[in-house]
């Protein structure tokens, strides 16, 4: 076991429907890295977040995560570990709409323990921590906090899911596209408070994006070409 990594993997393999979409030999992380992910649609770039994650399980290899080997793990020792350490901003945003914003930043220290514990150590309550978070993120009427997210703006909406992955300092923070319905102002804004935020809280930073000013941000770029030896030939899923 390597402590000095985020992320481990060895002959990762993963099939959709008889089509072989994810083959990746080795690939390593370091704590405290900053990874942008690229490539083309349908490159597996959605679905190694997922295995990341433990969302998705491969069909061979091995997949170590901060240490620990999710293999080995059982689907409810997943999700708790994913609740514990992984904060994940979804592609899909899956925010659940009848909730107001500030309950849906507060979800993740309602399912673990930890997160509720990390943000009473810096003695701040969740709430003030989200609204923290989103007056970084340039939310400018915190009243708007209290409103159901499906009355909000699709922009608003990404800032409550990122706001959502951060709290409660989780140490692997996985981003999916997360200003895909910013401009580009606000594009920029999204990337250096994901970057400064992992990098304050030595925290491993992984993001997918297409921006390529996103690219100044990072420590690493990852070209799932490069990774992956299926990506090319990938359909899209």
């Amino acid at each position: 076991m390597n402590n000095a990594l985020a992320i481990s993997i060895e002959e990762l393999k993963l099939s959709f429907n008889e089509h072989s979409c994810i083959d990746i030999p080795s690939l390593q992380i370091k704590r405290g890295e900053t990874v942008l992910l690229f490539g083309e649609n349908g490159s597996g770039k959605t679905t190694l977040l997922k295995l990341f994650s433990g969302l998705l399980e491969p069909d061979s290899g091995k997949i170590q995560v901060l240490g620990r080997n999710l293999g080995s793990m059982t689907r409810n020792e997943k999700d708790h570990f994913r609740a514990d350490h992984v904060g994940y901003a979804f592609q899909s945003l899956n925010l659940i709409p009848y909730l107001t914003a500030l309950e849906n930043i507060l979800l993740p220290c309602g399912f673990s323990r930890r997160k509720k514990q990390n943000i009473g150590n810096t003695g701040m309550t969740g709430e003030y921590e989200a609204y923290q978070l989103m007056a970084q993120l340039k939310m400018e009427d915190p009243a708007r906090l209290r409103h159901k997210t499906d009355k909000l703006s699709k922009g608003l909406q990404q800032r409550i899911a990122i706001a959502r992955a951060l709290i409660g300092n989780p140490e692997l923070i996985l981003a999916d596209e997360p200003a895909s319905a910013m401009g580009s102002y606000s594009q920029r804004l999204v990337y250096e408070l994901l970057v400064n935020y992992a990098k304050t809280q030595g925290a491993t930073l992984i993001c997918i994006s297409h921006n390529k000013e996103a690219n100044q941000y990072f420590d690493r770029h990852l070209n799932m070409k490069e990774i992956n030896k299926n990506a090319e030939t990938n359909p899209l899923w």
